[in-house]
C-alpha cells in the first residue's frame, strides 16, 4: 500500500511548518474547500474527490473553511478508507464519537494543548470573582475616572481575598490540577469531586487536596466552585436550581469546562437570591448566546470562550494533530489523544 491520503481542513500551518513539510512528503494531501452538506456527501461517496481519504487533519480553528459536525447525518457517507480524524480543540461537543467508532474511525482531539492557557484564565476568573474586577472596570469606564469612593459601597464592603478559602473543583483532570496548582499560590485550599479519587501523590502535590465522593459534600464546603469537566449526560446542568440550594451563601462560580454543565437561568436566580455572590464564565449554555440576566450583571465576568486563545496553545494544537496522524500511520497505529476506541483496527504494516 502506498502513501496514506490525508484531507487537510483549515488554515495553513503557522507554527510547525518544518514538521508539516516532512509529513506532507509522506502523505498524499488533499486540501478541503468548504462545500454544502449535500455536495460534501457526494465528495465522500464512491468516485467523489474525497472518496479515498485515509485520514482527516484539522490542526487549527476555522469558521470559513470547516467541515460540518460528524453526526449520524454525515457519518454513514464517510468513505470506508477513512480510519482517523485528528482535530483541534479539547472539546468535541456535537461529534458523534461513538458512531465513528462503530464505523472503525478514530476521533482525536487536542487534549493537553490548552492546559496552561485555560488554567491561567481560570485563575484570572477566580481573582475577578473575589475582587469584583469587572464591576470596578465598568465604573472606571462609565464614569471615566479612577476613584476608590465610586466603588466603596458596592465592592470594598463585599470583596474578599482568596487566601484561606476553599476552591472546589469539579473535574480534577489535567486542567483542574493546573488550576489547583495556581490557586495554591493564592493560599487557597483544594477540594474536589470527580469520577474517582486521585492518588495520594497527586493530592499531596496539591496541598493535601480533599476528595468528595458526592457533589453535595463538595458544594457544602466550597467558597469558590470551579467547573473544569466535560459535558456528558452526567454533567448536563450539573449546576441547577437544586444544586445551587446546597451551596454556601455567597459562593463564587467559575466555568471553564462546558457551558451546558450550568443551567444559566438557575445561575441568574441564584445570583439574585444572594446564594451566588459573583461568577466568572468563559463558556455558555447556548453558546454563543448568553443569558441576558448574566450579560446585564456587572458582578459576573464574561469572556468569549478564550481559554485556548494564545499563540502557545495554537502551536500545541498543530503539534498534537500532526502527532496523531504520524503515530497512527507511521508509528504503532495508536493515536496520541483518542476520544473513542477502535480496538480491533490494525493499520497495514506496509505503511510503517
Amino acid at each position: 500500500m502506498g502513501k496514506p491520503t490525508i484531507l487537510y481542513v483549515g488554515n495553513p500551518i503557522r507554527f510547525s511548518r518544518e514538521r508539516w513539510a516532512e509529513l506532507e512528503k509522506r502523505c498524499n494531501v488533499l486540501y478541503y474547500s468548504k462545500l454544502p452538506l449535500s455536495e460534501l456527501i457526494e465528495a465522500f461517496s464512491e468516485g467523489g474527490k474525497y472518496s479515498t481519504v485515509d485520514g482527516i487533519l484539522r490542526p487549527n480553528n476555522t469558521l470559513t473553511n470547516n467541515l460540518p459536525l460528524f453526526n449520524k447525518e454525515l457519518i454513514p457517507h464517510l468513505p470506508p478508507s477513512l480510519k482517523i480524524i485528528a482535530s483541534v480543540n479539547h472539546g468535541y461537543d456535537g461529534q458523534d464519537t461513538e458512531e465513528l467508532a462503530r464505523h472503525k474511525i478514530w476521533y482525536c482531539n487536542g487534549a493537553g494543548a490548552a492546559n496552561d492557557s485555560t488554567a491561567d484564565l481560570a485563575l484570572f476568573l477566580i481573582i475577578a470573582t473575589f475582587r469584583r474586577t469587572s464591576f470596578c472596570e465598568h465604573k472606571v469606564r462609565s464614569l471615566r475616572r479612577g476613584n476608590y469612593y465610586d466603588i466603596e459601597d458596592e465592592v470594598a464592603e463585599i470583596a474578599h481575598n482568596p487566601h484561606g478559602k476553599v476552591l472546589g473543583i469539579v473535574g480534577l483532570g489535567e486542567i483542574g490540577q493546573a488550576v489547583a496548582t495556581r490557586a495554591l499560590a493564592l493560599g487557597m485550599k483544594i477540594h474536589y469531586f470527580g469520577r474517582s479519587k486521585k492518588t495520594s501523590a497527586v493530592e499531596s502535590k496539591l496541598g493535601g487536596a480533599v476528595y468528595h465522593s458526592e457533589l453535595k459534600g463538595l458544594l457544602e464546603v466550597t467558597d469558590c466552585l470551579l467547573l473544569a469537566c466535560p459535558h456528558t449526560p452526567e454533567t448536563h446542568h450539573l449546576l441547577n436550581s437544586e444544586t445551587f440550594k446546597l451551596m454556601k451563601r455567597g459562593v463564587r462560580v467559575i466555568n471553564v469546562g462546558r457551558g451546558k454543565c450550568v443551567d444559566e437561568e438557575a445561575l441568574a436566580d441564584a445570583i439574585d437570591e444572594g446564594i451566588v455572590s459573583s461568577a466568572g464564565l468563559d463558556v455558555y449554555q447556548d453558546e454563543p448566546k448568553i443569558n441576558a440576566r448574566l450579560l446585564d450583571n456587572w458582578h459576573v465576568t464574561l469572556l468569549p470562550h478564550v481559554g485556548g486563545a494564545t499563540i502557545d496553545t495554537q502551536a500545541n494544537f498543530e503539534q498534537i494533530a500532526m502527532g496523531n496522524i504520524e503515530a497512527f500511520f507511521f508509528g504503532d497505529g495508536k493515536p496520541l489523544t483518542p476520544v473513542n476506541k477502535v480496538e480491533d483496527y490494525k493499520p497495514s504494516t506496509e505503511r510503517l
